[in-house]
């Protein structure tokens, strides 16, 4: 089973839970509305399993099961898309410690919010973010979703916040690109390809993992994937819970990943979308 390193609420049931799509769904039965363009929906249908896991999926679950609909609209397009960083190699290699001085920087925590304050149903979700320039950053499409969410972005909970909103997505991929209203970002000094990669490499994860604002791991790049026609960075970097949108970094502190999915039941087993996917 596969699930995303996200946390969701559930205010009412003061419950916690993840999505865990299977392989053949992959990313596409994570993926929700957010109404920002006229575009044709399409279907999913979300239920609890037996677990209490949220399923999204194109089917509706067996017989018994209680669920709700929801829609999904096409990919929307970048409104203006900005060029993407040129890798960079410094002089002399960083530290692990000047790395993530740098790089933690441009790391954001984002919350998305469904439902006013009376609403009993009321939904909290919250993820990560990357930040690519002084106001865009990338984040996966199931941490910002919910028809009507609020967005907000922040990068600890001490320091100022602002108000977000929904730049680019390509739901079926987990692409997002979310734009801070007010709050002013610190974007990434570089992004290093895909094909640039070589399994084996040292990697850097920096998230919110269970809301532990500006996470650092470390592992190695384990594989290069495709899976249902999309790239993936395999790796072996703790990833958890609130982690969903973050950055995997190489040794020079080059982004070269958004922290996506891992393998349930499986040690080091996680996955990240190339950077440079998002501006496909």
């Amino acid at each position: 089973m596969w699930e995303h390193p996200l946390q969701q609420t559930r205010i009412a049931r003061n419950h916690t839970a993840m999505h865990s799509p299977r392989v053949s769904a992959l990313l596409a039965a994570a993926l929700l509305l957010i109404p920002l363009q006229r575009a044709p929906a399409d279907t999913r249908y979300v239920w609890s399993d037996a677990s209490g896991d949220e399923q999204v999926t194109r089917e509706p679950p067996p017989q018994g099961i209680v669920y709700s609909r929801i829609s999904i609209p096409d990919a929307i397009s970048w409104r203006r898309r900005p060029e993407m960083p040129k890798a960079f190699t410094p002089k002399t290699p960083p530290s692990t410690q000047e790395l993530f001085n740098q790089a933690a920087s441009s790391i954001y925590w984002v919350e998305s919010v469904e439902g006013d304050k009376l609403n009993s149903e009321r939904i909290t979700r919250y993820g990560s973010a990357v930040a690519i320039s002084d106001e865009l950053a990338l984040t996966n499409c199931h941490v910002t979703r919910g028809s009507g969410a609020q967005l907000t972005i922040g990068a600890s909970r001490t320091d100022e916040t602002g108000e977000a909103e929904l730049e680019a997505a390509d739901f079926d991929a987990d692409r997002c690109v979310i734009r801070s209203r007010t709050l002013r970002l610190q974007p990434v000094k570089g992004i290093r390809p895909y094909d640039n990669l070589e399994i084996g490499e040292t990697v850097y994860t920096i998230g919110n993992p269970r809301r532990l604002e500006r996470t650092l791991g470390n592992g190695l790049v384990s594989g290069k994937r495709e899976l249902q026609g999309e790239r993936w960075i395999q790796f072996t970097a703790p990833i958890s819970r609130g982690s969903s949108g973050g950055g995997l970094f190489d040794a020079q502190g080059n982004l070269i990943g958004i922290t996506s999915l891992s393998m349930r039941d499986a040690q080091g087993i996680n996955f990240a979308i190339p950077a440079e996917e998002f501006w496909k």
